[in-house]
């Protein structure tokens, strides 16, 4: 038997209200568990018309897991695309998802963990750094235990960004 789990978003008057995981019994059988999870994906039109931190929402389906992983998950999910651009990154520059470490959620604040390479994306133009960082940003941000985001390269709390 599968089950089907749909991570719905709540909005209400004040903004984000949390989350619920609503379950559907599938009774063909057979394959695993799903999950269907909302991730943000930078705007690409967005960008072009000025805004770096244009986002939009897509629904990624993924293996079901443990709602401890899920945030985890998500970054996988956002970070799967995010490669190499010519002219921004240095020659033999890796998909900014090899460089992925993992995301703990401490007292609200969600720790991205990366190797030093990932800073030829986190710590690039102005533009191009916030169009990477936006995407994670605001999908951790619609878990309801995460409401600040750092970075951590090579163990390191890093917040010195050159632009």
């Amino acid at each position: 038997m599968n089950v089907r789990i749909l991570a719905v978003l709540c909005l209400g008057p004040g903004g984000l209200l949390g989350c619920r995981a609503d379950a559907a019994r599938d009774t063909a059988g057979g394959g695993p568990a799903v999950i269907e999870l909302t991730i943000f994906l930078s705007d690409e039109q967005g960008i072009i018309d000025g805004d770096c931190a244009a986002v939009a929402s897509e629904v990624r389906t993924i293996p079901a897991l443990p709602a401890d992983q899920l945030p985890e998950a998500a970054i996988r999910e956002v970070l799967r695309d995010v490669i190499p651009s010519s002219g921004l990154h240095s020659t033999g520059t890796l998909p900014l998802l090899d460089y992925f470490n993992g995301v703990s959620i401490q007292n609200g604040t969600a720790i991205l963990r990366f190797d030093g390479g990932a800073l030829e994306y986190l710590n690039n133009a102005a533009c191009a750094q916030i169009a990477v960082k936006s995407p994670m940003e605001r999908t951790l941000l619609e878990f309801p235990d995460v409401q600040r985001i750092e970075y951590e390269i090579d163990g390191q709390i890093f917040d010195e960004w050159d632009a």
